[in-house]
């Protein structure tokens, strides 16, 4: 039988020498998963130490020799090396856990596989939610990124993600200590995002270039000028042809324009514009003073089942889910 939690400094505390319940256990924490042993292994046993911060979960799981398989990740999470010889496959790459190097995994990388290889493993992870992760790299970007996850690299240099590194050592530090800044609403929320803001400067990703550029460059003049207007005013815009008139482009040179500096083109542009104007709405207001379907329409969005299906692919949950949720937001 599983142990019962351990509340402690740094969070709870599960461990177990049942495989079903270690399959539980962590199908709750990370993904559904299954899992196998070797021919040869010995007793079976895991421990998995975890603190949950606003959006972000910290963990290090211990285990003996096993094999295990999960469905792909809801979420954006990072491995870490701690002691012990470990495999995991994301997709299509595979990679050894260990001297310098884990994984991270999106919610596009696909199924996980992991070979525990001995009975000493320790791995760090850290958990991620995507709309979390996914709003923060469009404030440092500032401007919206589209419906597609953030692709990693999936093999990540420890070395080379110094700015994690760091960052990690300082909130488990302020956690473990019980004078610490762990005990405080508001620190443990920035906690939150600074190991985002860790992670995104420190593991390469599409946008990595983008975020490396010197301040202030943000494409052609021209350019500038639409997405300015765009986010100004997103529901003025009705055609291409209204946002080209405000560059004072044509409407071949504006879409050129979007597609080279922004990936995208001006009119999915506008919509994502709206689609997070609409999302802020429904995170802002008190539940009962608003519907969604009226956020929805304040937004330019005529469609609400075509709404719905297009936030839950950006935000990961359903408008009204973001409505419901508002009341037990700590900010």
């Amino acid at each position: 039988m599983v142990a019962p939690p351990v509340f402690t400094d740094l969070g709870t505390v599960r461990a177990t020498r049942d495989l079903d319940v270690a399959s539980a256990v962590l199908s709750d924490t990370y993904a559904d998963l299954t899992i196998r042993l070797p021919a040869t292994a010995g007793p079976f046993g895991m421990r998995l130490e975890h603190v949950e911060l606003p959006d972000v979960q910290i963990a290090v799981l211990d285990l003996s020799s096993a094999w295990l398989r999960t469905v792909p990740y809801p979420t954006y999470t990072v491995c870490l090396p701690v002691q012990g010889r470990v495999r995991a496959r994301v997709g299509d790459s595979a990679v050894s856990i260990g001297d310098g190097r884990g994984i991270s995994v999106c919610p596009a990388s696909g199924e996980v596989e992991v070979e525990y290889l001995n009975d000493d493993c320790r791995v760090l992870t850290i958990t991620l939610g995507r709309p979390a992760l996914e709003r923060e790299l469009e404030a440092m970007l500032g401007r919206p990124i589209g419906p597609a996850p953030i692709r990693f690299d999936p093999v990540l240099d420890t070395g080379r993600c110094a700015s994690l590194q760091r960052t990690l050592a300082l909130v488990r530090a302020e956690l473990a200590d019980p004078a610490g800044l762990g005990g405080h609403g508001l620190a443990r929320h920035q906690f939150g995002r600074l190991l985002m803001n860790g992670l995104l400067v420190g593991q390469e990703h599409q946008w990595s270039d983008e975020l490396r550029r010197p301040a202030g460059f943000e494409g052609p003049r021209a350019i500038r000028q639409a997405v300015d207007a765009i986010a100004e005013r997103p529901l003025a815009f009705v055609t291409v042809a209204d946002v080209a008139r405000a560059a004072n482009l044509s409407v071949r040179a504006l879409e050129a324009g979007f597609r080279r500096h922004l990936g995208t083109s001006p009119m999915a542009h506008a919509r994502q514009v709206r689609l997070a104007r609409a999302h802020d709405e429904l995170a802002r207001v008190e539940p009962g003073s608003t519907t969604v379907t009226a956020v929805a329409q304040r937004w330019g969005f005529a469609h609400y089942g075509r709404f719905t299906a297009e936030y839950r692919r950006r935000y990961g949950c359903s408008p009204r889910q973001t409505l419901a949720r508002r009341t037990a937001r700590p900010f």
